[in-house]
């Protein structure tokens, strides 16, 4: 039993120890995802310092003035699907129209799906990912808001209104590869609460149902908090590992209790085996001394 009770603990240090190992990487893999998030959306952030900036200017910022910025902007991958102004929140000029053109005259502080994020960006005046959201220009999609505010001679700031990026879900998806994750057996759900229900929204997953003992990583983006559950598919430590510990532990104390088993017998039929010397060494001295 003590054999049994050692060899299990041993066992189980080891587990435990893979168990560490498995979530070490768990948490690398997460957080190479999440940087790659944060450099696509600090890439697409700059960009839209560029239209902002020409407005923060005081610039002109008619339909062709737009078109001919935002035709400059490097936007190889074609997850950017399109890049809007919204003065007060109306969206006015799209870029590309064509293919985009059904949400002109969208109210973005007024849409029921995108109010709350756009009222967030104006009230902070910081950067606000929302969605996904389905288009008005069909398929799913992402919105990044950036809030403009004009200071005017008197160094009053007033809210002009948003440049935004149209981002293609599925290729944003695509591109942060967490077909990696998959390739290196590992399952993962990617998720955060609805602004206005409170409720999970699921982005990304690979299984329905995640186990309870996954981790989660938060990943800060602008203005929301994405929550990153990872475990490896056979989890961290499978059954398997157990029943063959208890195996193992079990094989171990059976050899040690046979081992001691023979000793022991050897021991005691060489006691035997003196006690009997000793006996007839007594009983011929007896019969000696009889004689």
């Amino acid at each position: 039993l003590l054999s049994f009770l050692l060899a299990f603990f041993a066992c189980s240090q080891m587990i435990r120890y893979q168990e560490k190992e498995k979530k070490a990487a768990g948490i690398y893999m997460a957080e190479s995802t999440i940087r790659r998030v944060k450099a696509k959306l600090d890439k697409y952030i700059t960009i839209s310092d560029l239209l902002r900036n020409h407005i923060i200017d005081g610039s002109d910022m008619d339909e062709n003035t737009f078109s001919e910025l935002a035709e400059k902007i490097p936007n190889e991958d074609g997850v950017v699907k399109a890049f809007e102004l919204a003065p007060k929140g109306i969206i006015t000029e799209i870029y590309p129209m064509q293919g985009n053109s059904e949400a002109l005259g969208l109210d973005v502080l007024g849409e029921h799906e995108r109010k709350k994020d756009a009222a967030l960006a104006k009230e902070t005046g910081e950067y606000t990912l929302g969605g996904p959201y389905q288009l008005k220009q069909g398929g799913t999609g992402a919105l990044l808001f950036k809030p403009v505010y004009r200071t005017d001679d008197s160094g009053e700031s007033s809210f002009w209104g948003f440049v935004l990026q149209v981002i293609d879900w599925d290729r944003f998806m695509s591109d942060i590869n967490l077909q990696s994750l998959s390739e290196a057996d590992f399952s993962y759900k990617i998720w955060s609460y609805d602004r206005s229900s409170g409720d999970k929204v699921i982005f990304a997953q690979s299984q329905e149902d995640m186990p309870e003992d996954s981790l989660t990583i938060e990943c800060e983006i602008p203005n929301n908090t994405w929550y990153f559950d990872i475990i490896p598919s056979e989890g961290w430590s499978p059954r398997s590992y157990w029943i063959m510990c208890i195996v193992v532990s079990y094989v171990f104390s059976l050899l040690v209790a046979t081992v001691f088993y023979l000793i022991f017998s050897k021991k005691h039929r060489e006691r035997q085996y003196e006690a009997e010397l000793e006996k007839s060494a007594e009983q011929a001295k007896n019969a000696n001394e009889a004689k």
